[in-house]
């Protein structure tokens, strides 16, 4: 009765403290740890919550119907007990890692609690575990199947068709899937001339390559092997219809290896939780939908390694034709699955001639010979015949002429790196992968079968991970962490599986492998979610986006191995430290003898600190950098998570600590102001702002400060224009003459009617030149709850009293108005400075041509049928509340101006113009 009650107070103590900010700024240059405190009301909502779990536990099967049996199930909670280790006072300035439990990181710690709830309960759900277990091997495939490309649509669905995906190589080997489909041909020249890419595509693109063919045209330095795959695919429905290609491929590729380890080891619970490590961590998942030859080589090598290690009974000579076939793929795929393929043909030819059981029939035969050694020896003839036609060399790196890609001394740096490095390595996002190599060891301690399994699943991974090593960008340009080995990570499973099955009878150490899927799964839905999906794009300087998010005031990047920014000896030690620190904890966790009451609720909670305890350890042990990466500079931040999260009414209190005091919300606004100083920042932005100053702020009134610099006479002249930047395109929203004094200051206040994502100021180089900062000071932030909630602000313009927002890339303000693009749906946010009380007014026209035009917003459409030039007067009803409108447009249509008439040089895709007024105002 005792450990219920406090687990359910230590549930809402730690909701509670889940609902607190905790932020630093800079006080009169001191910097200042500060907390925005919630009200009493989430505290009693989460002990509710928990006090109702804890009956409905009480009431589940098995007997454990009174509080005395419930309390062991609940000891997970106890480690929520951590988030509120942030918002204490001294430790978490002494120690700043601490500080990575508030804010995002808090979400991951509820995350591996809940899964630990769940895994402790799963033998009391006993209607459910039933009839999963009941249902048959066809259905339980189909589940996978489904599991899987769910998985990946989710993931699809939010990462393409942004400035992400398609990006990188992507769009290049659609160009060439489009000139095999339209041309015939693998000339590249005139498909960019015209601009194919142009449909799934919104930006200029270049060709790739590097030398010319022996006719001297171009051709790219893609494989050719994956476009001529999706050619029919792209041609039948387009960039979407080979994202939905790509799933399908990763679903079948993973079920024929749930399969295969299920057949193989008997034990589909342990196959199950492995491929659950695979499917659900970000380097599967986030590349099966991305368009590469990783996914179709990971089809093709699962497939050839599931026929190869088939029982001798059921092996027939057309799996051994298959086989060739399969392997002599790979290299069209990419040169770099050359070794691989060669690597699974020997453990084919392995099988077959020298047969693991004396009882089983050596075919040592040349019509077996012929059957694995023929056909891909036809496919890599092939293959070099191709180079030699088209570049007049035999070699594959023909296309690449004198740049060299591949030397095996890279991979001294290049293989640890895709393992173990902060921004690209596999372990680095899905620490679940660790199970692999613990299984290979203990494949590796049996004789027999597993013994010879693990060499054979060895030599394929090993070829694809040391090839791919040796690569000069092993970390694989601006793809997703550990793309290069996804094509050879279904392999990981079979060792995953035997490890976790070697755990079925160890609770501690079947939690610490749950904890360690879970939390890579975690990491995964976070990568998608969090920042617009932009944590998935890592900018190659050794810091991490992912832990840059995690600690956004103290350098977490800085305990974690960089193979890109460091020595290869220093990152190499920091990688052992933390080795050594993990393999330790493996050791005391297998070591630990459960209690037989409550044994899996106690193993988890044990797991839970144990990882705690290495993670310090770890960070304790590493050294000081000899040359530090980027530090965090509070004064030069883009944002901050106390003014994101601002809110009066649910976080009514203040904490500052050191000295410690508690006030209210509204003191401590005036300090939650960001600002930039001349040289402070490096990163180019999308569009060029003053001193690289881009900003996120809340809706909300604020004022800008510039402090011109100290020099007499400055670049700038008494007629320069200080413009507001809203969004990564289109012109400023607002400009305002300034005439700089030497050591002066100008101010002016503006409003944010919705939150903006990107904020800055532009202006003329000379007027750069005579800046020395730019602060934005909070005058009246709007509370967090009753902020208007929009996609994100991509470019802004003003009306007279309206502000429009525009959330598409392909919107076109102009001084009076905008256009649309046609036929694509398009969003925009309309806020009114002196209020909507009688709507809004839009005069719109389409053009040149005729066009049907939806309009529609909360609870209001309206469609009309438009022709030509003439104004047409729509009234669209006034916003429910806050003055801001959210208003769709669709239209069925489109013209190019310059195909109406030549001599107008725009080559825009317009939909309608739309001048949008106040009601008593009008421009005709």
């Amino acid at each position: 009765m005792v450990i219920s009650v406090l687990a359910c107070v230590a549930f809402g103590v730690a909701g509670w403290a889940s609902r607190a900010v905790l932020d630093e700024v800079l006080v009169d240059g001191v910097r200042a740890r500060i907390a925005l405190v919630p009200s009493w009301q989430p505290l009693v909502a989460f002990l509710a919550l928990a006090t109702l779990v804890a009956i409905g536990l009480a009431r589940l099967p098995g007997g454990d119907r009174t509080a005395g049996r419930v309390g062991p199930m609940l000891l997970p909670v106890f480690a929520l007990l951590v988030l509120v280790v942030p918002y204490v006072p001294v430790l978490p300035d002494w120690w700043p890692l601490l500080q990575v439990l508030a804010g995002p990181g808090a979400g991951l710690v509820w995350a591996v609690v809940i899964t630990q709830l769940l895994w402790v309960l799963w033998p009391h759900l006993t209607p459910v575990s039933s009839w999963i277990s009941g249902r048959g091997l066809r259905a339980q495939t189909v589940a996978i199947w489904l599991a899987t490309a769910a998985a990946a649509g989710a993931g699809a669905a939010r990462m393409t068709h942004t400035v992400l995906f398609p990006s990188g190589d992507e769009p290049h080997y659609m160009v060439l899937a489009q000139s095999l489909w339209r041309d015939g041909d693998l000339l590249i020249e005139n498909n960019h001339t015209r601009g194919d890419y142009k449909e799934y595509f919104g930006r200029d693109l270049e060709p790739h390559f590097l030398t010319r063919g022996i006719d001297q045209q171009i051709y790219s330095v893609h494989p050719v092997g994956m476009p001529v795959l999706i050619a029919p695919v792209l041609a039948a429905g387009g960039y979407d219809l080979v994202v939905a290609f790509f799933i399908a491929m990763a679903a079948t590729a993973a079920t024929v290896a749930w399969r295969w380890v299920r057949a193989t080891t008997g034990a589909p619970g342990a196959t199950t939780l492995a491929w659950a490590a695979i499917v659900f961590s970000a380097p599967f998942l986030i590349n099966s939908f991305t368009i590469y030859p990783e996914i179709p080589a990971a089809l093709v090598v699962i497939v050839g390694m599931a026929l190869v290690l088939r029982p001798h009974p059921d092996r027939r000579p057309w799996h051994d034709v298959a086989i060739s076939v399969l392997a002599a793929t790979l290299p069209w795929l990419s040169t770099k699955y050359a070794p691989m393929s060669a690597a699974l043909v020997t453990v084919a030819f392995g099988r077959v001639w020298w047969p693991l059981h004396t009882s089983e029939r050596a075919d040592r035969s040349v019509a077996s010979l012929l059957r694995l050694g023929v056909p891909y020896g036809l496919g890599l003839a092939s293959w070099f015949l191709f180079f030699h036609a088209y570049w007049g060399k035999w070699s594959p790196s023909a296309p690449y002429g004198r740049m060299s890609q591949t030397q095996l001394a890279n991979a001294i740096f290049g293989l640890p790196g895709l393992l173990f490095d902060q921004e690209y390595g596999l372990l680095a996002y899905a620490p679940a992968y660790v199970l692999a190599g613990f299984g290979l060891w203990t494949m590796m301690r049996r004789p027999g079968a597993l013994r010879r399994l693990a060499v054979e699943v060895t030599l394929v991974a090993l070829a694809l991970a040391v090839t791919v090593g040796a690569f000069r960008i092993w970390w694989g340009g601006s793809a997703a962490p550990g793309r290069p080995l996804t094509s050879g990570m279904l392999l990981l499973m079979m060792p995953m599986a035997v490890q976790i099955g070697s755990a079925a009878t160890a609770p501690a150490r079947r939690a610490a492998q749950q904890l360690l899927v879970w939390l890579g799964a975690a990491i995964c839905a976070v990568m998608l979610v969090a920042q617009e999906g932009l944590l998935v794009n890592n900018g190659r300087d050794g810091t991490s986006s992912l832990l840059e998010w995690l600690s956004p005031r103290w350098p977490l990047w800085d305990v974690a191995p960089t193979f890109i920014a460091e020595e290869v000896g220093r990152a190499s030690l920091e990688t052992l430290i933390w080795l050594v620190a993990v393999t330790v904890g493996s050791w005391a966790l297998a070591r630990r003898r459960p209690a037989s009451r409550g044994a899996a609720s106690l193993a988890a909670l044990t797991v839970t600190a144990l990882v705690v305890t290495v993670a310090a350890t770890a960070t304790l042990l590493l050294p000081a950098p000899a040359t530090p990466l980027p530090g965090v500079d509070l004064s030069a931040r883009a944002r901050l998570a106390a003014l994101d999260s601002f809110d009066r009414v649910t976080r009514p209190l203040a904490v500052r600590y050191a000295p410690l005091r508690v006030s209210g919300a509204v003191e401590v606004e005036p300090a939650l102001a960001v600002a930039v100083a001349a040289g402070q920042r490096t990163e180019a932005q999308p569009v060029r702002v003053l001193h690289n100053g881009r900003f996120s702020l809340p809706a909300g009134r604020y004022r800008a400060v510039v402090r011109w610099a100290a020099r007499d006479p400055l670049p700038a002249s008494r007629g320069a224009a200080l413009g507001l930047q809203v969004g990564r395109i289109g012109s400023p929203m607002r400009e305002w003459p300034v005439v700089p004094t030497p050591d002066g200051t100008w101010q002016q206040e503006f409003v944010l009617p919705v939150d903006a994502g990107f904020l800055g100021f532009r202006g003329a180089p000379e007027l750069e030149r005579s800046i020395a900062s730019i602060r934005i000071e909070p005058l009246d932030i709007e509370d967090a709850s009753t902020r208007t909630s929009t996609p994100p602000v991509l470019a802004a313009a003003v009306y007279g009293d309206l502000t429009l927002l525009f959330h598409d890339d392909l919107m076109y303000p102009e001084a009076r108005g905008f256009w649309t693009t046609g036929e694509r749906p398009a969003r925009v946010t309309i806020a009114c400075s002196a209020g909507c009380a009688r709507g809004v007014t839009l005069f719109v026209h389409s053009g040149k041509i005729a066009n049907h035009l939806r309009l529609a917003t909360h609870g209001w459409s309206q469609e009309l049928d438009l022709s030509g030039e003439t104004l047409v007067p729509v009234s669209v009803p006034p916003p429910a509340a806050g003055g801001v409108l959210e208003l769709d447009i669709v239209t069925t249509t489109g013209f190019v101006p310059i195909q109406l008439d030549p001599t107008v040089r725009d080559r825009r895709y317009l939909g309608v113009w739309i001048e949008p007024r106040l009601p008593e105002q009008d421009p005709r």
